[in-house]
């Protein structure tokens, strides 16, 4: 027994070392194969590394990207191969080279390229001029007929390409046209060079029709800041007592939330601070949160709450001027308003940007990745939990602000959106104001064929910002 016993002592000395040292090098291996791999700084493998860990910490769809991508791509088509097929609106970009040109940004105006449906002929039409702009002090104005640039025609083949037409220098020439005796005659031409713009303030008028006085307000985008500026804006609407509200928003491509959620609080009834506004839903680590109308607006302690709801308007219902131009915080509007208040969209149905997202940049010091990206973080829902509307907002009343030309400014009962509202509020049905030259021309009118858009442009590349 002695001498068994001695020869396991012995086998067991001899297999137990070679167990744990297996073990540890089993150990070992797995740290190894579990270890992030080190790529040199800039390189594509580098950069998309840190593309991929963020949006697994953070993208709505985090849980279906895929495994193993090819890292060696360059980081733009990385970020396009692993994008969601359902996420349009995720960016990534260096930052200088965000924020690409536009007739907007160069010259400060707005415009659409469309085919009349009777002759064929196809022409450019200013649809919004910008305060203090170039295209302001060269005398550009809404509703502008536009039958060149830089000497050349529209035609229904070559609208698109003047689109880069216009961003090509730093100066264009427009050939200005009116519509007389049924012909568009060419007048004069504009020599602009670009220049700067800045934010637009809010157009408003009290308009009074049938003893009624009704507030109106175009509001061309939710930028931050913006609500401190209606303040005094909604303060004389309350003044004077009007009895219904129009918001014009149908150029009105979005921004932030907290701007969204300030206006509600100078239109809505019956709300204090801690009011449901708005759900945020995101992927496992966002989870669902939700936020009043009060924490919303104020988070940046831009505006005071209580200073909101001393201009608040305490209406029952609100007509909303919309387009296919229409997006993000806008909709974020329109939707989060609907369970305190009824809402009536006159136009056309909205882009369809329901949901969120915030700024993601290397936060390491020194920075190794230059990209920034806003990818799509959250799905948005009003207190009543609404949401989906991917496809877009519907409006109560389809209409194109193309139905009456020329285009007149903001705030002018002429307008063909405007007199809409004006007529469901009044009851009134004739609609006011000059018809669209084709009904001058004794045809019934057709749809207008719009070939490029620079506003719907702009909305399909905009974002709702959330400081969740």
């Amino acid at each position: 027994m002695k001498i068994q016993d001695s020869r396991i002592n012995q086998l067991i000395r001899l297999i137990i070392p070679g167990f744990f040292m297996g073990f540890i090098l089993m150990i070992g291996a797995c740290k190894k194969d579990n270890a992030k791999r080190e790529y040199p700084q800039g390189s594509n493998e580098q950069v998309n590394t840190w593309i991929l860990d963020s949006l697994r910490r953070y993208y709505y769809w985090a849980d279906q990207l895929p495994s193993k991508p090819d890292l060696a791509q360059v980081p733009g088509t990385f970020f396009s191969s692993v994008r969601n097929t359902a996420d349009r609106f995720s960016q990534l970009y260096l930052p200088d080279q965000a924020g690409a040109p536009s007739s907007r940004s160069l010259y400060g105006f707005e415009y659409a390229i469309i085919q009349e449906p009777v002759t064929g002929r196809v022409f450019g039409l200013i649809k919004c001029v910008l305060k203090g702009s170039p295209a302001e002090r060269y005398g550009l104005k809404r509703g502008n007929y536009i039958s060149k640039v830089n000497g050349k025609s529209f035609t229904n083949s070559n609208a698109r390409a003047f689109d880069q037409e216009l961003l090509n220098g730093r100066n264009t020439k427009l050939m200005l046209a009116e519509f007389k005796e049924g012909q568009y005659i060419d007048q004069s031409e504009l020599n602009m060079i670009a220049g700067l713009t800045f934010e637009q303030p809010a157009v408003h008028e009290v308009i009074e029709r049938e003893k009624l006085k009704i507030g109106y307000v175009y509001i061309d985008g939710f930028s931050a800041g913006i609500s401190g500026t209606l303040i005094p804006v909604f303060s004389a609407f309350k003044s004077s007592g009007i009895s219904d509200l129009i918001i014009d928003l149908r150029y009105n491509s979005g921004g932030d939330v907290s701007e969204a959620a300030a206006l509600c609080a100078m239109i809505a009834p019956g709300i204090n601070y801690d009011t449901d506004f708005i759900t945020y839903k995101g992927n496992k680590n966002g989870g669902t949160r939700k936020e009043s109308i009060g924490a919303a607006a104020t988070f940046d302690q831009r505006v005071d709450f209580n200073t909101l709801l001393q201009s608040n308007l305490s209406l029952k219902r609100v007509f909303v001027l919309a387009t296919g131009a229409t997006a993000s915080a806008s909709e974020v509007f329109i939707n989060n308003l609907k369970p305190y208040m009824q809402v009536r969209v006159i136009g056309e149905k909205t882009v369809g940007k329901d949901e969120a997202s915030f700024l993601i940049r290397d936060q390491r010091i020194p920075r190794q990745v230059n990209w920034e990206m806003y990818p799509i973080i959250y799905k948005l829902f009003n207190a009543q939990g609404q949401g989906g509307y991917s496809a877009g907002i519907n409006p109560d009343i389809e209409m194109s602000e193309f139905t009456v030309l020329p285009l007149v400014p903001f705030g002018n009962i002429n307008d063909a959106l405007l007199s809409k509202a004006l007529d469901q509020i009044s009851a009134q049905k004739k609609i006011s104001g000059k018809l669209s030259a084709v009904n001058e021309a004794g045809t019934v009118q057709k749809k207008m064929l719009v070939l490029s858009d620079s506003h719907v442009s702009k909305a399909v590349h905009s974002m709702v910002f959330t400081h969740r």
